[in-house]
């Protein structure tokens, strides 16, 4: 759990608030752009590509918000901060995007079932090579955003652009297919938009209400927690490790046990080393309480 140095940290963390408005911005475009193109092509699959650009509009507006609700420091109504607002706004964002998804689906099969088809036009193609390319863009940004700063909205943003490019990838096959090969293509592709983003979402958001369910952090930071605390002088034994992620930020109790017969103030100077130690190795570490147990305590 290296530290990276503070100007890293800084621009890591402009980084962070510059990534929401790249993606917002980034999406009004693209909506404009495929839903015009889609509908005056012809194609059904783009203007649903289109809509699904349209909620990462709202998603990233939701983004926006939490972001800066995490941002804020804890209080007495809210000792352990206000990170939960990213897990909400990541819950939000796939509830919405589910909703989305299934929407796209009927709407497709309605078309089919209608026998409402017709070719696209062949710059339909066009609108969607781009808004795959673009929204990769955004995604790998995202990504390296979400990451650095430990964010889980942001993340959540990151993997919207990602569903979005892999639709328009099923959009620029689902088009040809409708130009060259049949019509009901087109529609078959806009069905599958809906298919990708809803099975996405349901393992997306299954792990953002774990975050909002205190779930533990992941078990290789907790053996390195382990590890640390073993290789510090008096430490005999870590008794246990209890830990929570509270949006991108991280809060440990760990209980350990010295030497039998230490005096209380090297007690305490041993659990304040610990702490500090373990503080400065990661900077997603909002608070870390050492706790000294009697010998043979249970773990």
């Amino acid at each position: 759990m290296p530290e990276r140095c503070s100007s890293d940290r800084e621009r890591c963390a402009r980084c962070a608030r510059r990534v929401p408005w790249v993606t917002f911005f980034g999406n009004v475009g693209l909506t404009l752009y495929k839903g015009t193109v889609g509908i005056i092509g012809g194609s059904n699959a783009l203007v649903a590509d289109a809509v699904h650009s349209f909620t990462d509009i709202i998603g990233t507006t939701v983004i926006l918000l939490s972001c800066r609700v995490s941002e804020r420091p804890p209080d007495e109504s809210h000792p352990y901060g206000h990170g939960k607002a990213e897990f909400l706004s990541a819950a939000f964002i796939y509830v919405v995007l589910t909703f989305l998804a299934t929407a796209l689906f009927v709407g497709g099969l309605v078309v089919i079932l209608r026998w409402e088809l017709h070719a696209p036009n062949i710059v339909t193609l066009l609108g969607a090579g781009i808004s795959v390319y673009a929204n990769l863009m955004m995604h790998k940004f995202g990504v390296c955003a979400g990451t650095r700063n430990n964010s889980p909205a942001l993340l959540a943003n990151a993997f919207e652009n990602r569903a979005d490019a892999i639709s328009s990838v099923a959009v620029v096959i689902g088009i040809a297919l409708g130009i060259y090969v049949h019509p009901i293509c087109d529609s078959l592709a806009a069905m599958g938009v809906g298919v990708i983003i809803f099975s996405n979402c349901v393992v997306q958001l299954r792990e953002a209400l774990n975050g909002l369910l205190d779930r533990a952090l992941p078990e290789k930071i907790v053996r390195r927690i382990v590890t640390v605390a073993d290789s510090h002088e008096g430490v005999e034994r870590v008794a246990f490790v209890k830990t929570r992620a509270v949006g991108a930020k991280y809060w440990v109790d760990l209980g350990i046990t010295i030497r039998a017969g230490s005096a209380m103030a090297e007690a305490e100077a041993i659990a304040a080393e610990l702490r500090r130690d373990l503080m400065t190795r990661s900077k997603h570490f909002a608070t870390v309480e050492v706790i000294v147990l009697p010998e043979g305590a249970a773990a």
